[in-house]
């Protein structure tokens, strides 16, 4: 009973609350994800929406950049960094891009229940960065808990009635969870050495130049985006603009999260509660057929991908 009375005052926290209410938003924003790109945005041509969305979202480092530059112009806040930090800085903006898209292409593929939970793996991710770059030997309880993060991963994407993986999500979704863990360790070291809020503000101008670039060089996604501009779907960008808004909200529960809580660790412990959200708002979605969603929860299928987020998220928990 103590233990449970331990656990209740925990989770009724401020801190814990907050972390809480930003797990659920970004298992929101996975479901949304699913549905722009598939309906939405999407064509008869096969994944246009990940090119358009990709754009979109890109883009809108220039509207973070904007909004940064002007909260540190009315606080008195610097933006002026070394040059060797600010291209840390952009790094990170950068590599922003590089993980959204294979993302938006394992979320077209398989949906929001198969993907978003394998972002947990991120953390795994970063204990072997940490033990390659500086030498850091994970405790065994960490390494247990990484090959229960891999199991309940693979389980998650076994192909319905077989036991055949779902390679190209798993892939994908694992490179993406890489390049998020390479990202945090660059940010972390650029606002530590520098400021933080310069930091935000050349990562958003780098990553709505990079996706500029990428517009200019890559056709595909430039007649994507393009012709989306055209049509009379562009007036669905506002589904766009409401995501973009979670995504800011969401970041900005975690940050203040972590500023309420006893340390980091324990607030992004409670991560582990985002594939949780993202199975239950799964089954309400299918339950009254609100929105795209190709996954099955019946029978077999429904212990199984159950008993996956389980994993993920004791694994997670182990993690912190």
């Amino acid at each position: 009973m103590e233990g449970i009375y331990a656990a209740w005052s925990l989770l009724t926290e401020p801190w814990a609350l907050l972390a809480m209410a930003a797990s659920f938003l970004y298992a929101v924003m996975n479901h949304y994800d699913t549905y722009l790109v598939k309906e939405v945005v999407g064509s008869e041509d096969e994944h246009d929406g990940v090119g358009i969305l990709a754009s979109v979202s890109g883009l809108f480092g220039f509207v973070t950049a904007t909004s940064i530059a002007l909260y540190a112009m009315f606080t008195g806040q610097s933006l002026i960094m070394e040059p060797t930090l600010v291209a840390q800085a952009a790094a990170v903006g950068a590599l922003e891009l590089v993980w959204l898209i294979p993302y938006l292409y394992a979320t077209d593929r398989s949906g929001a229940l198969e993907a978003a939970p394998l972002f947990q793996s991120i953390p795994v991710f970063s204990l072997i960065l940490g033990l390659l770059a500086f030498g850091e030997v994970p405790p065994v309880i960490q390494v247990v808990a990484s090959i229960t993060i891999v199991i309940g991963g693979g389980l998650l994407n076994l192909v319905p009635g077989s036991w055949q993986l779902e390679w190209k999500t798993i892939g994908q979704m694992l490179f993406a969870s890489l390049v998020i863990a390479l990202a945090y360790f660059i940010f972390k070291d650029t606002a530590l050495e520098g400021n933080f809020v310069a930091t935000v503000f050349w990562g958003g101008l780098s990553m709505g130049v990079t996706t500029a670039i990428l517009l200019l060089v890559y056709r595909p996604y430039r007649r994507q985006f393009v012709s989306f501009l055209a049509s009379p779907q562009r007036g669905k960008l506002k589904h766009q603009g409401v995501n973009e808004v979670l995504n800011a909200l969401s970041v900005l529960l975690s940050q203040r999260a972590m500023m309420l809580g006893p340390s980091v660790m324990a607030v992004t412990a409670l991560n582990a509660y985002q594939p949780v959200f993202v199975l239950l708002i799964s089954w309400v979605l299918i339950k009254f057929g609100v929105g795209p969603n190709n996954t099955k929860l019946e029978g077999r299928e429904a212990v199984k991908k159950t008993l996956a987020i389980a994993l993920i998220a004791l694994g997670t928990l182990l993690l912190a």
